[in-house]
């Protein structure tokens, strides 16, 4: 993976995160943003998703970096 990858991906992740936070917003104003509402739910479980997702690329990059060194 080269850094323009990288930039490129967690630039999306970024991007979808930043979009299930403004959805998980709208939700708490109108008071569904609970475990019983079931688009809340997969928010919630996209996001956890995409947090795993967003660690394990940084920690490859940094892998591929400290062994370029």
């Amino acid at each position: 993976m080269t850094l323009d990858e990288y930039n490129h991906y967690i630039t999306a992740i970024n991007t979808e995160l930043q979009a299930i936070a403004d959805r998980t917003l709208n939700q708490a104003l109108v008071g569904s943003a609970n475990p019983s509402n079931p688009m809340f739910v997969e928010l919630m479980q996209r996001h956890a998703h995409l947090t795993k997702l967003s660690s394990e690329i940084t920690e490859k990059m940094i892998a591929m970096m400290q062994s370029a060194n």
